[in-house]
């Protein structure tokens, strides 16, 4: 059985799961991904610059505030908030490609898969500690055919005790990153868009 028929059927199987739960309880990372047969681009940030991102603080406590540092300005200096950029994301261990990145499915460096995945992050939620959720918006792209037979977003939840922004191992963020892969890969329209690629016999 070839690699991407061995992906065929895992995503089958976890998009069976998704039929009986908005959010099956499977995680992934792109390594494992990478197993069934499909290679990760990365994600790039489309997030507006100072966006808020939520706030954490216990009772009594003043909450921290978290926004979204796409570039630095010199209001953003003086700023109290935890501003968070791509370079924190990437320090946490989440795929995210630099700011200005455009996603490609052509050229680069891929590995020897059929399918090509990459992803815009859209949306970072924090709360609690330390409470992230994440939303990604997908394409899958099938090198057969040179095109994309897959569009779709997905959410991560998870739950930590750091958010992984100066390394520390694990972490929320990357969690939730890997919750929301698992999330699309467990998509019966995911499942289904792989499926009707493969050619019978």
């Amino acid at each position: 059985m070839s690699r991407y028929l061995r992906f065929v059927v895992v995503a089958i199987v976890l998009g069976a799961c998704s039929s009986a739960t908005s959010r099956p309880d499977v995680s992934l990372t792109p390594a494992d991904v990478l197993d069934m047969g499909i290679d990760m681009f990365g994600v790039v940030a489309d997030i507006p610059h100072r966006q808020y991102l939520g706030e954490t603080g216990g009772t009594g406590q003043a909450p921290t505030v978290y926004r979204w540092l796409a570039e630095l300005t010199l209001l953003d200096r003086g700023s109290t908030d935890v501003q968070i950029s791509v370079q924190d994301l990437q320090a946490a261990g989440l795929p995210v490609m630099d700011q200005g990145t455009q996603l490609d499915f052509v050229g680069g460096m891929y590995q020897d898969a059929r399918y090509r995945l990459a992803g815009t992050l859209i949306r970072i939620s924090i709360s609690g500690v330390y409470d992230v959720r994440l939303t990604v918006d997908w394409q899958l792209y099938d090198t057969d055919t040179a095109s994309i037979v897959f569009s779709g977003s997905s959410s991560g939840f998870a739950r930590g005790q750091n958010l992984g922004l100066t390394g520390m191992q694990p972490n929320a963020m990357l969690d939730s990153f890997d919750d929301c892969l698992g999330d699309v890969v467990g998509q019966d329209e995911f499942a289904a868009a792989i499926a009707s690629q493969v050619s019978p016999g």
